[in-house]
């Protein structure tokens, strides 16, 4: 009897090498599988922080940039535009006697000043 015990136990080794060789493969496949999940996760991660120090040195940038036009805009509104609408009074000014600068002053949308207008007549007292 020892002889068919002794040929049904090498088919029972085979089938149980056979399960753990395809357990053991099994389980490097998932843990080649975690290894490649992790590598992706530090790139997404890496990458994302990368593309944040991007943006926040652009919004840096910008925001001096903004400030300084707020700057300027506000110079010139407090400094130069006196001195632009001076010298456009004055361009009016000379245009009333030199009429021939008109055609320039309205080529860049200056109006002419318009001449002390005379004063207008009343009605009369009899209505007419």
């Amino acid at each position: 009897m020892t002889g068919p015990e002794n040929a049904s136990e090498p088919a029972s080794l085979e089938a149980v090498s056979g399960e753990s060789a395809g357990l053991q493969t099994l389980r490097d496949e998932v843990r080649t599988l975690r290894s490649l999940f992790n590598m992706a996760a530090m790139a997404v991660l890496l990458l994302s922080f990368g593309i944040n120090a991007y943006l926040y040195y652009q919004d840096r940038t910008l925001r001096r940039e903004l400030d300084a036009a707020k700057k300027m805009a506000r110079d010139f509104e407090t400094v130069k535009q006196p001195i632009v609408n001076t010298f456009i009074t004055r361009l009016q000014d000379f245009a009333r006697s030199n009429p021939d600068i008109n055609p320039i002053l309205e080529k860049y949308g200056i109006r002419p000043a318009a001449p002390a207008s005379a004063p207008t007549s009343s009605p009369s007292k009899d209505g007419k």
